[in-house]
């Protein structure tokens, strides 16, 4: 990693467990980060503490401080740091933009919900102490269903998430990455979407052998194996909400 990371900090979700890391859009601006060379010093964050990213103008993470420049949101991180830093651009090109845009809201909007339903169940007990009270009263208003309800069910979800996927498994049959002969920030995207169901999750999404398969290996073993560095659920300590509900 190059750049100045002293001055540069980086505020990401983690679980009860510090090397827990457990957000999808913090992934996407790791491998951001990885894939522009910019080191920078970590800042493990729980979802309850608003007051220590106060200055980003909002209480999600992940967050960047770049100097004295605060910057939330994945996306909003991605196109500064092709702003600010030319080298090894993320999105190259009005194409790739309108492209990992669309990506981008896909994910969040047609993905997320659905493997949320699916994981619920295997995430919550790897979810910090000091913030599953405020995680559970967030699902409520936001389903208007309970932690439990939702994850009581998640074979539908997971197979509404496995038919999305599709036309994913159909782009990568003719490209080793949805950026085409190298990956770009529409990957990383999507990549933070099924490392965070990795990394909460024993269920799988894809077919062994899959291109998507192919792929997200490939992703995992990207900037020296960073992805895969870090512990999936299987490893985890702590059977699923659903076995502790019996």
């Amino acid at each position: 990693m190059t750049g100045q990371a002293r001055a540069r900090r980086f505020f990401e979700v983690i679980g009860e467990d510090l090397d827990c890391r457990l957000s999808p859009y913090c992934w996407r601006s790791r491998m951001a980060l990885a894939h522009k060379g910019l080191g920078y010093a970590p800042r493990p964050w729980h979802i309850t503490e608003k007051d220590r990213i106060t200055d980003s103008g909002g209480i999600t993470a992940p967050v960047l401080v770049d100097g004295g420049r605060w910057l939330r949101d994945s996306w909003q991180i991605a196109l500064y740091l092709d702003e600010t830093y030319s080298e090894f651009p993320l999105i190259p090109g009005p194409a790739a933009l309108s492209r990992c845009r669309f990506l981008n809201s896909w994910a969040d909007s047609a993905l997320h919900p659905g493997l949320f339903r699916a994981v619920i169940a295997e995430q919550f007990p790897l979810t910090a102490e000091i913030d599953k009270a405020y995680y559970r009263e967030r699902t409520l208003a936001k389903f208007g269903q309970s932690v439990e309800e939702i994850g009581a069910h998640p074979e539908p979800a997971a197979a509404q998430v496995r038919t999305a996927l599709a036309p994913v498994e159909d782009a990568l049959s003719v490209a080793p990455y949805l950026g085409g002969d190298a990956p770009d920030y529409g990957d990383y995207i999507l990549f933070g979407t099924f490392q965070w169901a990795r990394v909460v999750s024993r269920r799988h999404f894809w077919p062994q052998g899959s291109a998507l398969e192919r792929w997200f290996d490939a992703l995992l073993d990207a900037f020296d194996g960073m992805g895969r560095a870090q512990s999936p659920r299987a490893h985890w300590d702590l059977p699923p909400l659903t076995c502790l509900a019996r």
